[in-house]
């Protein structure tokens, strides 16, 4: 893994085991924030879980580049879910600033393991 994917990847790593932790653990914005969206508790938990299952993915696929590129895709199918929830809320563009972000991250990851030639 290069420089560049390292970096992605641990970043990327950071991020979601934060997030995840979060939703898990019942942090009291993330609760409000899945209820002024409309989507039950369950939702909540399981984004959590999903978000966790990525970071591990991330920072394992330091070492195993198969691994990092299943949590790049969490990470990208996890972002859809947010941009797509942002949407339907039509909430401030700035809000979408961070899924956008790690979003794209994800594909830098992904693009930055691709084999030369």
């Amino acid at each position: 893994m290069s420089t560049l994917s390292t970096v992605l990847a641990a970043g990327l790593g950071v991020v979601f085991l934060a997030a995840g932790a979060a939703k898990l653990a019942g942090n009291e914005r993330v609760v409000a924030n899945f209820k002024r969206w409309g989507y039950a508790d369950v939702v909540r938990t399981t984004t959590g879980a999903v978000e966790m299952l990525a970071a591990a993915c991330l920072l394992v696929g330091i070492a195993v580049n198969a691994v990092a590129i299943t949590g790049a895709l969490l990470v990208m199918f996890v972002m859809t879910g947010a941009l797509m929830t942002h949407g339907r809320m039509k909430d401030p563009l700035a809000i979408w600033v961070a899924p956008v972000v790690l979003f794209a991250m994800a594909v830098a990851l992904l693009v930055s393991m691709l084999p030369e030639g």
